[in-house]
């Protein structure tokens, strides 16, 4: 009868206490390859950061995609606990708690190898026809250097078209992070074709990117304790460091073999 009654109380616990390690954050996210993607392997590098942050608090996460409008509308709302990656701005700042800086990404200047550019000054650029795409910003001095009349830019609707703009000497500059331009090459050009483009390593900007917690979900401020905990874990540990070197080696592409 004891026997019979300890398992009746076994199973009960079993039932109502919390499975350890079974704990589930949700985000939303955009595509962002190499670093966001639906179809790259751990979701992306960016990703892959943030599951291995959670991970070392025995937290796992589950990634949403959706358009990037409505990706924040859904972090905002509270349907989801958090987004990423995005940059801080006081408009965010009413929605969201600002993670540590997940990543520190550059703008660079792409040009063709045949011709020769350096630069150090707005100045400098004087002459160029600049490529830039439709919704991002690139930097106060990129922004106020359109605002006041100094830079000859043009508007493409996608990153794909500036390089192809660039290519074919449309335009003869265009900005854009490495890791991400070079990953647009590697998946859309031959390589006698991208080997017409390089670089210019001097960055225009340089800006961190954050996990936003929403505001809105029951357990914000402990999402955002456990992931910067996480974070530093990994960090220390060497493991962002070999996240973003595979990056550039192309190892989150989603057709890359070791």
């Amino acid at each position: 009868m004891i026997v019979k009654y300890l398992y009746i109380v076994i199973i009960y616990l079993l039932m109502v206490m919390p499975v350890q390690g079974g704990e589930v954050v949700t985000f939303s996210s955009g595509e962002w390859p190499p670093f966001l993607s639906s179809y790259y392997k751990k979701y992306g590098a960016g990703s892959h950061i943030v599951t291995e942050a959670f991970k070392t608090q025995g937290i796992k996460v589950e990634y949403r995609f959706y358009p990037w409008k409505r990706s924040m509308e859904m972090a905002k709302q509270g349907k989801v606990d958090a987004t990423l990656l995005w940059s801080k701005n006081k408009e965010r700042e009413a929605y969201f708690y600002y993670s540590l800086p997940v990543m520190k990404l550059s703008h660079v200047f792409f040009h063709r190898v045949d011709m020769e550019f350096e630069w150090n000054t707005i100045q400098d650029l004087n002459g160029y026809k600049i490529g830039i795409t439709r919704g991002y910003y690139y930097g106060e001095m990129i922004d106020e250097g359109i605002k006041n009349g100094l830079l000859n830019t043009e508007i493409g609707n996608s990153d794909l078209i500036n390089f192809k703009k660039l290519i074919a000497g449309r335009i003869q500059l265009f900005i854009i992070e490495p890791e991400v331009g070079y990953e647009i090459l590697n998946e859309h050009f031959t390589k006698p074709v991208k080997s017409l483009v390089t670089n210019n390593h001097q960055p225009i900007q340089e800006r961190k990117w954050h996990v936003l917690i929403s505001k809105k979900s029951p357990r914000a401020l402990y999402w955002l304790e456990k992931f910067n905990t996480g974070l530093s874990s990994i960090e220390q540990s060497g493991v962002i460091e070999e996240i973003m070197e595979n990056v550039l080696r192309g190892k989150y592409h989603p057709n890359y073999k070791d």
